[in-house]
């Protein structure tokens, strides 16, 4: 049985370049993990999952180029890619002043439900 999760997300965007994030970062938590089917901890046999996810911040606040670089698996990672796909308005990092893509690497700690 599939149950919905508590969760912890950490937003992770480290570049040397400049800083993006998303405009409301508690609101895309939620939204991402809302409608996500999590398996149970004795199915997967194991507490946590964490999967890496990164993607590239384009000039109009929208993200791109999104892959798995660490899958979680058990179907979760399409899941979190379409969410991520369906973000918008990003805040888009400027270096001096001028707005600029940057590429970020996003990790997701999933606590999965007991039954």
């Amino acid at each position: 049985m599939i149950k919905q999760l508590a969760i912890l997300i950490t937003f992770l965007g480290l570049s040397f370049d400049g800083v993006a994030q998303s405009n409301n970062t508690s609101n895309f938590a939620s939204d991402i993990t809302r409608t996500i089917k999590l398996p149970t901890r004795k199915e997967v046999g194991k507490k946590k999952l964490l999967g890496k996810y990164r993607f590239t911040v384009d000039v109009d606040g929208r993200l791109k180029d999104i892959t798995v670089k660490d899958s979680m698996g058990y179907g979760i990672d399409e899941d979190i890619i379409k969410k991520l796909y369906e973000a918008k308005n990003w805040k888009v990092a400027e270096i001096n002043g001028e707005k600029r893509a940057i590429s970020y690497t996003l990790p997701i700690l999933l606590t999965l439900p007991k039954k």
